[in-house]
């Protein structure tokens, strides 16, 4: 099997990464002022979109040649993932250890340092645990420019849910079956609205769980 550890990186130290199995590859995608790029290293711009643009245009751009299993992650993941490393470098039993599974999408919350966000049991999802919000981003967000809906109605066909599901910090790992349930032209439309809109990195963030879930049917 072969593994891929996606980073998006900015102004954090990445030692870490020696820890990670020789294995696995490992892609950085780096924005911001740089004075030099390590092999690994891939300069994004302009600076847009945060993590969450980095994540969707590795899959964008690779989506004819994907790792059998990625991992995607901020520059410093453990206050979102503590265990990351270890579930990295691990066997596949991700189901086990995920916060929550859809198909092949596994995403991760958990931490032992700092605040954490206190996940509660999905009522969409068929078990795992996620945060709730509703379409303005509300209780975890106040930013009057949040309109979740919106881009559901720009990506999806039905209703939106009154309550979206979704991973705080939007770490993941997933298949590469699970990420070609979409196209790439619906990928190409997710980049697109990371670039355009400012707020679009918060809102994609609580569609990701839509997103990865062939349950729920695009207009792309």
């Amino acid at each position: 099997m072969k593994k891929e550890l996606v980073v998006a990186a900015y102004d954090k130290e990445l030692n870490w990464l020696n820890s990670i199995n020789k294995d696995v590859k490992i892609s950085v995608y780096r924005k911001g002022k740089i004075f030099s790029l390590k092999d690994n290293e891939i300069f994004i711009e302009p600076n847009l979109g945060r993590c969450v643009h980095s994540f969707f245009n590795h899959i964008l751009i690779n989506y004819d040649n994907l790792s059998d299993i990625t991992f995607f992650c901020q520059d410093f993941p453990f206050d979102h993932w503590g265990n990351i490393t270890d579930i990295i470098n691990g066997e596949f039993n991700y189901e086990k250890t995920a916060s929550i599974t859809i198909g092949g999408y596994y995403g991760y919350h958990n931490n032992t340092f700092g605040s954490a966000w206190n996940l509660s049991y999905s009522q969409q999802f068929g078990g795992g645990n996620v945060l709730s919000c509703y379409s303005n981003g509300y209780p975890q967000d106040t930013n009057p420019k949040i309109n979740v809906d919106k881009y559901w109605n720009l990506l999806f066909n039905g209703n939106p849910p009154i309550m979206y599901e979704f991973m705080p910090g939007g770490h993941f790992c997933i298949t590469k079956e699970q990420i070609l349930i979409r196209t790439k032209e619906f990928y190409k439309k997710i980049v697109d609205f990371l670039l355009e809109d400012e707020i679009a990195p918060w809102i994609i963030e609580r569609l990701e769980c839509y997103i990865f879930n062939q349950n729920f049917k695009t207009n792309i």
